[in-house]
Formats: C-alpha cells, sequence, structure tokens
C-alpha cells in the first residue's frame, strides 16, 4: 500500500513515510538503549498525532505479530476488517484497545 499523509486514497497508509521511517527508527533505539545511539525519551510525532500511548506501543512493539496477527488498527478498524473479510473474529482486538484507546484520566 502507498503511504498518504493526505488520507486522499482509500486504500493507504494514513501517515508519510519519512513518519513512519522515524517511528521505526525510534522504536528501535527505545527497545534497545544499550546500543550506541539511542534516542532521548522524546516522542515520535506520528504516535502524538494518532494519539497512540507511546508505553503501550513500545510494549506491544516487542510482540507486534504475536499480540496482532494479521492487521494492525483501531478496534472500530479491526472490526470493519472483520466485516469486510466475512468472519466473526481477528486476532489483536486486545492489542487494540490497549494501543489506541485512551484511558480515563
Amino acid at each position: 500500500m502507498p503511504f498518504d499523509a493526505t488520507a486522499r486514497l482509500k486504500a493507504a497508509i494514513p501517515f508519510g513515510f519519512d513518519d513512519y521511517l522515524e517511528l521505526v527508527e525510534s522504536t528501535g533505539r527505545c527497545l534497545r538503549p544499550d546500543r550506541r545511539g539511542a534516542i532521548s525519551e522524546k516522542t515520535p510525532r506520528l504516535l502524538q498525532r494518532l494519539n497512540i500511548d507511546p508505553e503501550h506501543f513500545l510494549t506491544c512493539a516487542n510482540r507486534l505479530m504475536t499480540a496482532f496477527g494479521s492487521a494492525i488498527g483501531t478496534p472500530a478498524h479491526l472490526t470493519q476488517l472483520c466485516v469486510q473479510r466475512q468472519t466473526k473474529f481477528l486476532h489483536g482486538m486486545r492489542a487494540a484497545r490497549t494501543v489506541f484507546e485512551q484511558k480515563a484520566a
């Protein structure tokens, strides 16, 4: 799928390639702070824009495919994918709730 930060395309990743690279680099360095070049505690802009809790994201990044399975997204998006795939269950709903739903303060 193409990257589309403008949200003009229906079937696209809803952020820019640069944001994706920043997130991947930040995640790798956060997961391995013992490595040379580890980054500060600065939250990547993409996580802020998508309103994703950084602590939960890092927890899930360690076990991403195990936690989510074949799709990653909000609970609503995973439910929509179930409808499209004509299935009743999609692995990853608990992880989606943990990562994408905000906790009441």
